[in-house]
Order: C-alpha cells, then sequence, then structure tokens
C-alpha cells in the first residue's frame, strides 16, 4: 500500500480524475480520503496545510490504511534564485522551523535526512529515466503561508534549503515514528522573486475562498488583480501537471520504493 498525504486535493486533481478516485469522509478526524478501484493499492488523504493537519491526516493514514511507503506531495515555493514554476524535486534533507518568521534565528530549527546517497541518487535516476525530471533537494517546513519575496530570499541566504511548504517535515516525523519509508515530493508553484497576491495567500487557506463564486466577486472588486489572478492559474496548471505525472509514477511503484529501505537514517 502506497499512502499520499496532500495539504489540499486541488494539487493533485489531475492525477485524482485520470485514476478516478472517489472522495469518501473518513470517520477520524473528519478527513477526505481518495480511493480508486485502478489503483487499489494507493490511498490519497487530504490534510489540509499546517503541522497540527500534516500530523493527524498521516497518523490517520497510518493507523487505518497501514502503508508500506508514505509520500508527501504537493506545491511550494522557491528560496533560490532562477527556480521557475514546475522544477520538481525529491526532498532528501527535510528542515522544520517553528513559529513566527519575527522570531526565526538559524539556531532553532531542526533537520533530519530520510534517505542514503545511494538510495536518493537511485531514486533520482529512476524518475528521470521514466521521462519525470527531478533535483535532488531540500524543503524547509514553516508554520504559515510564505508568500513574501524577501522572507523566501531570507530563508534560501540563511539555510541550505531549496523550496519551502508547510507539511513535508512533519509527514515525515510520523514516518520515521513509524519505521515507514517515505519520500518527498515537491513542485515549485511560485518562484523567489515572486510575492503572492493576498487574494491567493486567502484562497490556499481558506477552502471557501477556492470556489469559482469568490473568485468572481474578488474579480468584480479588485479589477486589477486579473493579470496576477490568471499568472497564479496559468502557474497552478503547470506544476500540478508535472506533480500529477511524477506521481502517478510513483503510485505504480511501491516494490521499488520499498526496496530503498535501506538507510534512511544513516
Amino acid at each position: 500500500m502506497i499512502g499520499i498525504v496532500i495539504a489540499l486535493r486541488e494539487e493533485l486533481t489531475e492525477f485524482l480524475s485520470n485514476n478516478e478516485f472517489i472522495s469518501h469522509k473518513h470517520n477520524q478526524g473528519n478527513r477526505t480520503v481518495f480511493t480508486s478501484k485502478m489503483l487499489p493499492e494507493v490511498i490519497v488523504i487530504e490534510s489540509g496545510m499546517g503541522k497540527e493537519n500534516a500530523v493527524s491526516a498521516t497518523n490517520t493514514l497510518i493507523e487505518c490504511y497501514k502503508p508500506n511507503v508514505l509520500i508527501s506531495a504537493g506545491f511550494s515555493g522557491s528560496v533560490k534564485k532562477n527556480v521557475q514554476t514546475g522544477t520538481s524535486f525529491i526532498c532528501n534533507k527535510l528542515w522544520g522551523i517553528p513559529g513566527s518568521p519575527a522570531f526565526w534565528t538559524t539556531n532553532i530549527a531542526e533537520n533530519t535526512v530520510i534517505m542514503n546517497e545511494h538510495s536518493i541518487l537511485s531514486l533520482n535516476t529512476y524518475l528521470n529515466e521514466a521521462g519525470a525530471p527531478v533535483r535532488i533537494g531540500s524543503c524547509m517546513t514553516v508554520d504559515g503561508f510564505i508568500y513574501n519575496d524577501n522572507l523566501k530570499t531570507w530563508v534560501g541566504e540563511n539555510f541550505p534549503v531549496d523550496v519551502i511548504d508547510m507539511e513535508s517535515y512533519w509527514v515525515s516525523q510520523e514516518a520515521i515514528k513509524h519505521n515507514i519509508e517515505h519520500i518527498v515530493v515537491r513542485v515549485v508553484l511560485d518562484p523567489m522573486e515572486q510575492k503572492l497576491p493576498p487574494f491567493i495567500v486567502e484562497a490556499a487557506s481558506n477552502k471557501k475562498s477556492r470556489n469559482i463564486l469568490n473568485g468572481l466577486k474578488h474579480v468584480a472588486t479588485n479589477p486589477g488583480d486579473i493579470k496576477k489572478i490568471l499568472q497564479i492559474f496559468l502557474q497552478v496548471r503547470k506544476a500540478r501537471k508535472i506533480l500529477t505525472f511524477t506521481i502517478g509514477i510513483l503510485s505504480t511503484s511501491e516494490d521499488y520504493l520499498f526496496s530503498l529501505s535501506s538507510g534512511r537514517h544513516k
């Protein structure tokens, strides 16, 4: 069984649709899970954003479905220059930094390595040869949505990381506790140089704001944001397409992924 943790179903809508996944409300934590007769050995759970959601959803997935492999998948923001939307990373080193950015310092961050060098290089080769170009990288998990380009720049300058998200580190910590093989796949949505508009930040954190009606209301009252919204729409479509393809390969590779189990902590 392969378990996939995503923050928002919108990140994997093409994968879910292409493989005829059906959504179910799970009674533990009221989580939405997705199952498919086409891929009966794959279970997808929508966690929501942030540490608490990621930990709760991952534990639900582990306790109820007993996966052999966990995948933390989704979008991320780049913290390095000239990394474009759609760039895909398999993150071998994960960082977590708690609290508000106002209190961040370089000595409060935690980090862990989830595969040895041989395993991560093998996975990189496997995906690239399958037609899914990925880079080996590092991910910093933060507590809040980082939309400011200056803050993304600060992270990139002070930590050896490539991208930021809000879930990967915590999914990984739960997988480690249960001794489950796991990988992290993150596709860049917003480049380091891009400052996301407040409407996009609200839409990411508020499910109601992601529907069409609310989007139309925002455009009607803020016509100047039309170009920004269109740009983000195109970025989401590109990142989602690439993530769908990569997860499609991994979702049929359980035996190979389980074979990477040597040396997660070495």
